[in-house]
């Protein structure tokens, strides 16, 4: 398992942890060296990560693009999207595929079926 994975499963994920994680990823390395991306960018996305996190540990609400991501729903998501995060999409499959428990899609499911 890799080191954000076991810091999401003992609750121990912090922003800074995304973002360098971010940092470390080849499409984000491409889009800050052609200046596609900010500082301010990553941060937002680490935030919207974190939120993740925090939806699926405390059960706090995520917005209409979080939402659209979880449910695996690329259409909605890309609609959905701000600037960045349409840039960084593929940062959110990494990052639900390699870093979150597998149980998330049967949580967001429930939260649907409520």
């Amino acid at each position: 398992m890799s080191k954000l994975y076991n810091k999401f499963m003992d609750q121990t994920l912090s922003k800074e942890d995304i973002i360098i994680w971010l940092k470390d990823q080849g499409l984000v390395k491409h889009l800050v060296e052609h200046g596609a991306l900010t500082e301010k960018d990553l941060e937002h996305a680490a935030e919207c990560m974190w939120h993740i996190y925090l939806w699926y540990w405390k059960n706090l609400p995520v917005g209409h693009f979080l939402t659209a991501v979880l449910e695996n729903d690329f259409i909605e998501a890309c609609c959905r999207a701000d600037s960045t995060n349409k840039m960084l999409l593929p940062m959110y499959a990494l990052f639900l595929y390699n870093h979150v428990p597998i149980d998330y899609r049967e949580k967001i499911n429930k939260v649907i079926e409520v």
